[in-house]
């Protein structure tokens, strides 16, 4: 195995582990509310994410026969995951009230966006468009709660910062400060959903003993 595949297969590896610690908050969350769909919804991005990069240590550390799958599930990951997040921090913060239709409208919706984009050969532009948006949502939902929830705003500013500096690294190619490119995106994801897992369940503990 070359280094640079085994330094992939290690970040996707790490990447995983963060992203189901994500599973693991968001289903100690679900007895803390009465709405149990935005805790869906989180649960599902940090599924999606955590799945696709397990394939993703298998791809590179072990055999490219997982590169289809790997693809896919990264594809739908990029697609749902970040959106969902911000949907569920609206919901949970914002008092979006979303019925379970809208929800799958919601998700159905995105998937139709990124087949029309890639059929149209403009994904990249379709999943910067969507996810500049779910970032803009979060970081109103941490602006919006600092007055209420300091240590939530404070996990979700930061896990604010992760995601955007991960954009701002998205590649395949090419180094960045002596890191390979795709190596930090996988490390800032991971911070971002460290924190942000972090930050929906503390702010569901506190609410639920108030």
């Amino acid at each position: 195995m070359s280094s640079p595949w085994l330094s992939l297969a290690i970040s996707d590896a790490i990447l995983a582990f963060s992203s189901l610690f994500g599973v693991f908050l968001m289903v100690q969350c679900r007895r803390m509310v009465g709405d149990h769909m935005p805790i869906l919804a989180s649960t599902l991005a940090y599924l999606l994410v955590g799945s696709a990069a397990a394939l993703g240590t298998l791809r590179y550390g072990f055999s490219q026969s997982w590169a289809p799958a790997h693809d896919m599930l990264t594809a739908a990951a990029l697609t749902l995951g970040p959106n969902l997040l911000a949907t569920a921090l609206g919901a949970l913060c914002l008092g979006w009230k979303l019925s379970r239709p809208t929800w799958w409208r919601i998700m159905l919706g995105l998937m139709l966006g990124y087949e029309i984009s890639r059929l149209a050969g403009y994904v990249t532009a379709y999943h910067m468009t969507i996810n500049t948006l779910a970032l803009i949502v979060m970081a109103k939902v941490a602006m919006d709660m600092y007055k209420k929830q300091r240590l939530f705003s404070g996990f979700t500013f930061i896990a604010v910062g992760a995601y955007a500096l991960a954009a701002l690294v998205v590649g395949t190619e090419g180094q960045l400060a002596g890191y390979l490119r795709l190596d930090l995106y996988h490390y800032l994801l991971a911070l971002g959903h460290l924190f942000s897992a972090s930050a929906i369940f503390n702010l569901l503990k506190i609410d639920s003993r108030s």
